[in-house]
């Protein structure tokens, strides 16, 4: 395994199968994938998937081929080329690298033969919980990164680990008013995101106040795992919490409801 993130990144990386395994369908752009070294026994790196292919191929020339046109060159000597199968399924990705790692492999857990765990297996979702401190924040999880992108890779990252948790993690987030949440309420210029509000208070020692709400997600399973962290005044905040809320439609960037019978859209800032 690569060292380091710049050689983690220059890839590509590919799978050849015989079999059209899931994670020829299910793998895409802005997933979060975790990587396992054999001679460490340890989850070592967690990255995000910038460039996704898949093909079938009746030759390894042809694969070759395909790769090279849309990623560049590989190295034909190593074992994953040299003993794929002569035809099949190929899984071809770039990713970013997030963070390196050590989390290591739980006793009784053995891999499957094609070397890919679902992070909704239940042994997955124990392993991963190990990266993530009780007293973590948003920030440490993910610690680069513009704040729309970071809030996009959180909802995948933290896919899997109990809805409790979450909780407490984004609670630590705006009660320690952290560098991300400090971004989001600039890039709201400090005014309530809430239809037709854009309240903002001034404070006598200069700047503005403002509160960033966490509206948890409707359900699990959703679109949006971590909710919606959006930027409201203390009313509209205290309403949320209080008032009669029903949710519509939310994901990471997106929210439309009911607030006490007044349907509402809010869209997160661009950035």
């Amino acid at each position: 395994m690569p060292p380091s993130a710049a050689e983690m990144a220059d890839g590509p990386w590919f799978n050849m199968w015989r079999k059209q395994y899931w994670p020829i369908n299910e793998l895409n752009i802005d997933a979060v994938l975790y990587w396992y070294e054999s001679a460490e026994k340890s989850i070592v790196w967690r990255t995000i998937v910038e460039d996704v292919d898949r093909f079938s191929y009746d030759s390894k020339e042809e694969a070759k081929r395909k790769i090279k046109k849309r990623f560049g060159e590989i190295d034909d000597k190593q074992s994953y080329y040299t003993e794929a199968p002569s035809q099949g399924f190929c899984l071809v990705f770039k990713v970013k690298s997030l963070q390196r790692l050590n989390l290591p492999k739980p006793d009784e857990f053995k891999f499957p033969q094609q070397g890919w765990l679902s992070g909704e297996h239940e042994i997955a979702q124990k392993w991963l919980e190990m990266e993530i401190a009780d007293d973590s924040t948003l920030d440490e999880i993910i610690p680069d990164g513009i704040p729309i992108e970071r809030l996009r890779q959180l909802n995948n990252v933290m896919a899997g680990i109990p809805s409790a948790r979450i909780k407490k993690i984004v609670s630590q987030t705006i009660r320690n008013d952290t560098i991300l949440v400090k971004a989001l309420k600039d890039l709201c210029h400090f005014s309530c995101q809430f239809p037709n509000c854009n309240v903002r208070i001034p404070k006598k020692d200069g700047g503005y106040y403002i509160e960033v709400a966490h509206i948890e997600p409707v359900s699990e399973g959703g679109r949006s795992v971590l909710g919606n962290l959006l930027v409201l005044c203390p009313n509209h905040h205290k309403e949320f919490d209080y008032g009669d809320l029903e949710i519509i439609e939310q994901t990471i960037d997106y929210l439309h409801g009911k607030l006490n019978g007044e349907e509402f859209e809010i869209s997160l800032p661009s950035a």
